[in-house]
């Protein structure tokens, strides 16, 4: 029997310890005369036992309820639930060089491992896309442009306004058709266009505690579909570790930093002795970082599939060979060397 059925209620002990934690976290932080009337409502509810409420550890039920499952709630094999192959997430080390000059106690880069991205497979994310049949009927395969013919003006005026309309997407596809197709292949080729996004979004009111969210969308989708949440258009591929809180222990006086692991500490001082690394150095390794992962997620299967496309049968019975393109790259300030380093790794 699985531990779901075991424990329904879990964490919490019983049903009536249950209905009370509802309460008290889903009807409000400032309780209203509606809020008490399900306050009564519970405790005289005929099924409802005062002695199973009485001893309840509340605490340990909020610890439990404020766990992150990702972390907590491993397999049979040791892995975390995201990490099952059928949800599609993977967890890779990352690697980055660490460059120390000569004048420090053990000059030249050493390899450090800075902690796990997770992630999914890009590709893996493109094919479900597009064997989705919600996803379908709204996807266009072909760019083109789109004009106004205004009364009584006898020029046409182009209107800009949706991603396969666009110049640069009308570029990519003249690309991809004009240049030469696979050995034998005369499937029908299409430019699927990527569109990622990221920003470091904060979890609570106070403290520090925070994720760095990448997200995917494509724009062969109507901006007006992918506006709305409804259409569940958006796609989570990775969660980046935070720079800030990784790389920046050296710079303490100045910017009081969190504390790093006691690993990096000892890896630094045995490389670096008592000298701190000047704020260049600081930049340098946060780039580094940040390209450590996006060379992670742009992998060689992603690469293959770049260069020489994927066959995929739609759900109208016609196989087609898809393109990847990645065409906009969307980010807040301190996360804009991500931009020339995608054309740089795709040139």
């Amino acid at each position: 029997m699985s531990p779901s059925y075991q424990k329904p209620f879990g964490p919490f002990p019983n049903k009536s310890a249950f209905l009370l934690g509802d309460w008290y976290w889903n009807h409000g932080s400032q309780k209203s005369q509606d809020n008490f009337r399900k306050l009564v409502a519970i405790i005289g509810d005929k099924d409802f036992r005062p002695q199973d409420v009485r001893l309840t550890k509340w605490r340990d039920i909020d610890k439990a309820l404020g766990k992150n499952p990702f972390d907590e709630s491993e397999n049979d094999d040791g892995e975390t639930e995201w990490m099952d192959e059928d949800a599609g997430w993977r967890k890779t080390p990352i690697h980055i060089s660490v460059p120390f000059h000569h004048r420090m106690r053990n000059p030249g880069p050493k390899d450090y491992v800075v902690g796990d991205l997770y992630h999914r497979s890009l590709v893996s994310v493109i094919k479900e896309k597009l064997r989705r049949p919600h996803d379908n009927h709204n996807f266009h395969y072909h760019g083109f442009e789109t004009f106004w013919k205004r009364t009584g003006r006898s020029r046409d005026i182009r209107v800009h306004g949706e991603l396969y309309t666009s110049p640069a997407y009308l570029e990519a596809q003249r690309e991809v058709l004009e240049s030469p197709g696979e050995p034998g292949c005369e499937l029908p080729r299409v430019v699927v266009a990527m569109m990622f996004w990221s920003d470091i979004t904060h979890l609570t009111s106070f403290g520090n505690a925070k994720l760095w969210p990448a997200y995917l969308f494509f724009g062969n989708d109507s901006k007006y579909q992918r506006c709305k949440p409804s259409c569940h258009l958006c796609e989570h591929v990775a969660y980046f570790q935070t720079v800030s809180f990784l790389l920046s222990r050296w710079q303490t006086t100045l910017n009081h930093a969190p504390q790093l692991p006691d690993s990096f500490k000892d890896f630094a001082s045995q490389h670096a002795g008592n000298k701190a690394p000047s704020k260049h150095f600081m930049t340098h390794c946060r780039r580094e970082l940040l390209h450590a992962q996006w060379t992670i997620l742009l992998d060689d299967e992603f690469l293959e599939a770049y260069e020489h496309g994927i066959v995929i049968e739609c759900l109208d019975g016609i196989k087609r060979r898809f393109y990847p393109r990645i065409l906009t790259y969307s980010a807040d300030y301190p996360e804009k060397y991500a931009v020339p380093f995608l054309s740089t790794f795709l040139s």
